[in-house]
């Protein structure tokens, strides 16, 4: 068994050791040079059939054995032990061959990616969401300064040389800490200490008064622009935690898109979509941005951006966003994970340009006959098949202005239904009764006739007050011959 598990070597090594101290115990069969002889023959058909390293075996001790002149009562119980050796079940004998593993079949039509790659992409987000867990764990405590630290420096330079230092910090130390506390919220308020800050009885005490509001200014100013730096930095280090958290969804994301199946393109028949845009009274150029393309596993995918204000301005911070967000989800990252890093980067562009912007992302599943609405700051959408309307409406805030998700409604969208998405300047959400009875009476089948007389009455009604924009998904009806 030894030599069959572990080779030739540790076979005769292990024979020789074995043979030699039968002998020294009294042994005379000549068991050295038997059993050194035969674990080097049983070795040999290492990681072969047991019966194989048997018969080298009974054949080496046989053949030492005759040299020795005592064959019969070594080979009987070589017999026996080759027998109990040869009845161990399988498990136990580490020298059995072992099937080779057969590769999993490669679907026709598609090339599945080499594993090292998700393997990395799945350890590099592991990696950035310990970085974000490990940053909560290890959040410091508050480390704001009490504002009395200024009081006590000041003290320092100006008061400990004065001769009513007795006076005002020991015997009458009550009434000193009751002017400086009181005097702690308008110097904060101000960012500067006056005179007229304190109570008359201690500017009135005080024979170094100048001085001493001097030096209570500049530790004001250093404590100021500590507190300023600290919240900077927990600022920054904030933003930085909930980038870790994006980037790991992401790369989690894209992990997940490298294993997931291909789909069949075009079994289904094909969506249709109509869009409509109109700029504010006065404007020549619209704010609003709309998009609508299908990614490759099949997901039609319609977004509608409106820029704050209107002009040139708003139509470039809308494209900007429907572009980034096309990008993003052509490359196969999830919509919810997107739009949490569409959210970040915009946050940190709206501190520099002020400005924000709307996002309605509207994403349909052909196979599951379902549309994910994913609202950031955007006016409620519609859902129509047939007479029956539905309304999905969102509460959050738009892109850069907070740091929670978006809003997400899943609601199913069976052939024949429409969904129906608008910019707030096509209606107020809070009397857009019209548009629902638009929707409910409306029984064409063309999204680009709908479009357009949502739009028309919009501009009867609303007379162009704001940018509008509108986006219409169709999903034709099957088409059943009849026999």
């Amino acid at each position: 068994l030894a030599a069959y598990d572990r080779g030739p070597a540790a076979g005769a090594a292990f024979g020789l050791g074995l043979g030699l101290t039968a002998e020294l115990c009294g042994s005379r069969l000549g068991l050295t040079s038997a059993f050194g002889l035969a674990g080097l023959a049983a070795g040999s058909r290492q990681g072969r059939r047991r019966t194989g390293a048997a018969l080298a075996f009974l054949a080496a001790v046989g053949a030492a054995a005759l040299a020795a002149g005592r064959p019969l009562p070594l080979l009987a119980e070589t017999a026996a032990g080759l027998a109990a050796f040869l009845a161990l079940p399988g498990r136990l004998v580490t020298g059995k061959r072992v099937k080779p593993a057969v590769p999993p079949p490669v679907r026709e039509g598609r090339k599945d990616p080499p594993a090292p790659w998700r393997k990395r992409l799945e350890g590099a987000a592991a990696a950035l969401r310990d970085l974000y867990d490990s940053m909560g764990r290890a959040a410091p405590p508050s480390t704001d300064e009490n504002p009395a630290i200024v009081f006590d420096r000041s003290a320092e330079k100006v008061c400990r040389g004065c001769s009513l230092c007795d006076l005002c910090w020991q015997k009458d130390y009550t009434g000193t800490f009751n002017a400086m506390n009181d005097a702690t919220p308008y110097l904060l308020e101000r960012g500067r200490a006056l005179a007229k800050d304190f109570p008359d009885y201690f500017t009135g005490r005080c024979i170094h008064l100048p001085d001493l509001l001097n030096a209570i200014n500049g530790e004001l100013s250093a404590f100021l622009l500590r507190r300023q730096y600290r919240r900077q930095l927990e600022e920054t280090r904030r933003s930085a935690r909930g980038q870790y958290a994006q980037l790991s969804e992401l790369l989690t994301a894209t992990a997940a898109g490298l294993e997931a199946a291909a789909p069949v393109m075009g079994a289904d028949k094909p969506c249709r979509i109509g869009a409509a845009l109109r700029p504010k009274e006065g404007e020549t150029v619209c704010g609003d941005t709309v998009a609508s393309f299908r990614t490759d596993r099949g997901l039609w995918c319609l977004v509608l951006a409106d820029g704050m204000g209107s002009g040139e301005g708003a139509r470039k911070e809308s494209a900007l966003i429907c572009r980034l967000l096309q990008q993003f989800l052509e490359a196969g990252v999830a919509p919810e994970a997107a739009l949490k890093t569409l959210n970040s980067a915009m946050s940190l562009r709206g501190a520099d340009t002020g400005s924000f912007t709307t996002v309605d992302l509207c994403v349909y599943d052909p196979g599951a006959r379902e549309a994910a609405f994913y609202k950031f700051g955007a006016a409620p959408s519609y859902l129509k098949r047939g007479g029956v309307v539905r309304r999905v409406t969102g509460a959050s805030l738009p892109v850069g202005l907070q740091g929670a998700p978006p809003d997400v409604t899943r609601a199913p969208l069976a052939p024949g239904g429409f969904a129906v998405m608008v910019s707030d300047g096509v209606a107020d959400p809070a009397a857009d009764e019209w548009l629902l009875d638009l929707l409910a009476g409306w029984t064409g089948d063309d999204p680009q006739d709908l479009a357009g007389l949502i739009l028309a009455e919009s501009v009867r009604r609303e007379h162009l007050r704001d940018d509008c924009g509108v986006q219409v998904l169709y999903c034709p009806e099957n088409e059943i011959r009849r026999v």
